[in-house]
């Protein structure tokens, strides 16, 4: 179907990729035009707001192209839970799927969407599923991980009323303390799971608490109890075909855990384990927004709720269409920063729900200019590690609250 004229004009505009086959399109005439087509997944060519996270493909690939060489005898099961990091669950899947083995999720209904928008590779579930999760799965293909013999036997049923063989992992807790079966319990809870016609344990796993830590003494530790768990499971005459324990930490930091299977979450986005210090990695999101009002304000005037801030001088006042109601989080204020101009400046007064306001002093600044909340603009960068550090939290909270109202759409 051509192009309509608003379509080519709004492609111009915001030249943004679509990673979803056509199939994914639907006829959607809201913005009035006859025979528009608009994507499901992004809000179409043409965004419906200024306010966009762009994740770069070409980072992507490249951030798995490193996980590779890193490890390069281990098979790659992407981390796209919790919206793929606030990265777009979807787009990024759609991406990267020719170059992974495996994706992960923490719930059933991740697998669920995955799956409805086409994608066909192996998806665990990492997170030990609901006993009413089991005709999902099923109906799926999802595998779960096996920390509960009451849970399987219920998804054994289930299979078998299918005519399925589920596929499971069997989830060893070495110090984690969160999920997974005791160490000293995995021959007994396999010899119970070997009764089952429906259910095939073909992986087993654990999960490192500090793997990203300088000092490696407690994920030696687990590693130690993981590896003595594989040993007693296979004199006892159990195999699997897929161990796996080494996240984002654990590629980088400990060779010993990559196994033939790793988990990479916060990696293939381009993040490195802030105990890394030197990493080829390319952070995949920019997190921008544009100018959409302007006002010269005189010394002694304040700015937002609750006059946090008061000019001490003349200065111009840029409104910007982002606050925590996207995940710009108002524990920023008094601390933000954006780019504007390939320039910082600072973001003044309360962060509201939907908008904050920039202080650009005496720089000639026009409404539809480009700000940078995360990224890059010319030689300047906001990192998700910078936030982070001002929230005294993690990158992975940074980018996963990023909420679903800002569009996520693909570049590059």
């Amino acid at each position: 179907m051509p192009l309509s004229v608003r379509e080519k004009y709004d492609n111009r505009i915001h030249p943004y990729l679509c990673p979803l086959p056509c199939s994914y399109r639907i006829h959607c005439p809201p913005c009035g035009l006859a025979g528009a087509v608009h994507c499901v997944s992004l809000f179409a060519i043409y965004p419906l707001r200024s306010t966009v996270a762009e994740v770069r493909r070409s980072a992507l690939l490249h951030n798995l192209s490193e996980i590779r060489r890193t490890a390069p005898t281990a098979e790659v099961m992407a981390m796209v839970k919790a919206n793929a990091y606030g990265h777009g669950m979807i787009e990024v899947a759609h991406v990267i799927e020719p170059a992974v083995d495996f994706f992960g999720v923490a719930v059933m209904s991740e697998g669920v969407a995955l799956r409805s928008y086409g994608i066909t590779k192996p998806i665990v579930v990492m997170m030990p599923p609901d006993i009413y999760d089991a005709q999902h799965f099923c109906e799926r293909d999802l595998q779960l991980v096996a920390c509960s013999m009451d849970i399987l036997r219920d998804f054994d049923a289930e299979a078998r009323r299918f005519n399925k063989v589920m596929k499971a992992h069997l989830y060893i807790d070495t110090g984690m303390r969160r999920d997974g079966i005791e160490p000293r319990d995995a021959v007994e809870f396999m010899k119970e799971c070997s009764t089952l016609k429906n259910v095939s344990v073909i992986g087993v796993c654990t999960h490192f608490a500090s793997s990203d830590d300088t000092d490696t003494t407690f994920t030696e530790k687990q590693l130690e109890v993981f590896n003595t768990t594989l040993a007693e499971l296979a004199h006892a005459g159990f195999s699997f075909s897929y161990v796996h324990a080494g996240n984002s930490g654990a590629l980088f930091r400990h060779p010993r855990a990559h196994f033939n299977l790793i988990r990479v979450g916060l990696s293939l986005y381009g993040i490195a384990p802030a105990s890394v210090k030197e990493s080829l990695l390319q952070p995949a999101l920019t997190l921008k927004t544009r100018v959409n009002a302007l006002r010269r304000i005189s010394a002694g005037e304040s700015v937002s709720y609750g006059r946090k801030f008061v000019t001490d001088r003349a200065t111009t006042i840029a409104t910007i269409p982002i606050g925590y109601g996207d995940g710009y989080s108002r524990m920023l204020t008094g601390k933000a920063e954006c780019l504007l101009h390939g320039k910082r400046f600072p973001i003044v007064g309360a962060i509201c729900m939907d908008e904050c306001m920039i202080d650009a002093g005496d720089e000639e600044v026009k409404l539809g200019d480009e700000v940078v909340l995360i990224g890059n603009q010319a030689s300047q960068n906001i990192s998700a590690r910078e936030i982070a550090d001002k929230l005294h939290t993690i990158p992975y909270e940074v980018t996963s609250m990023i909420t679903s109202r800002v569009p996520r759409v693909v570049v590059d």
